[in-house]
């Protein structure tokens, strides 16, 4: 049961308790007026004015309950947002662990194994680790399948896409990105700013 909802729970059964208290009061100071006519309680005006403040308490308590129910609904929404938020940050802490597994695997053109990367191979081989994902094979088919976004609007795990869709690469956050860079190197992080960058990629 969510916070919300144990709130909302407790109030209803304050709610109940505090009618069940008032009903009581209500005929026991009837009663203690008019001993001798207690199947007459409520033509007693004392009775009659407990029964206006029970009712006048009852609507205020409906009030609060509206209240809290509003309140309960916000609380859900913020609960969910930051549900979502989590799974976002959980898949891009994936995509950064996975990727930095491959530091050092070498260069190689056409590559789409730990055996051996080049930049859309190794971009694609790690979605389809972490997120059983299929982006395309190539650079251009990755373009093709993401969202287009902004350099300034990347988030963890996004690609970025450099030199007009000629390399790509996954950002690590804080201006870094980790690639297979080019023939004779391996696998390694390197500043946005090194390269051309053009856009990021969402998907």
């Amino acid at each position: 049961m969510s916070g919300g909802f144990f709130v909302l729970y407790l109030l209803t059964m304050l709610k109940k308790i505090i009618i069940s208290a008032a009903l009581l009061t209500s005929f026991s100071a009837a009663l203690i007026a008019n001993p001798a006519k207690a199947d007459s309680v409520f033509d007693d005006n004392k009775a009659q004015s407990s029964l206006t403040d029970l009712s006048a308490a009852t609507n205020s308590l409906d009030v609060l309950t509206k209240t809290m129910n509003d309140t309960v609904s916000a609380v859900s929404k913020v609960e969910k947002t930051q549900s979502a938020a989590k799974e976002v940050q959980s898949r891009a802490d994936k995509l950064v662990s996975t990727a930095k597994k491959y530091l050092g695997v070498p260069y190689v053109w056409g590559g789409t194994t730990p055996a051996g990367f080049d930049c859309s191979g190794f971009t694609s081989y790690v979605y389809r680790e972490v997120l059983g994902k299929e982006i395309g094979r190539t650079t251009w088919d990755q373009i093709a399948s993401g969202k287009k976004v902004g350099l300034d609007q990347a988030k963890v795990g996004d690609l970025i896409i450099f030199y007009g869709g000629d390399h790509v690469g996954i950002y690590l956050g804080n201006g870094q990105v980790i690639h297979a860079p080019q023939p004779g190197e391996s696998v390694k992080i390197s500043s946005v700013t090194d390269m051309s960058a053009d856009f990021a990629l969402e998907y």
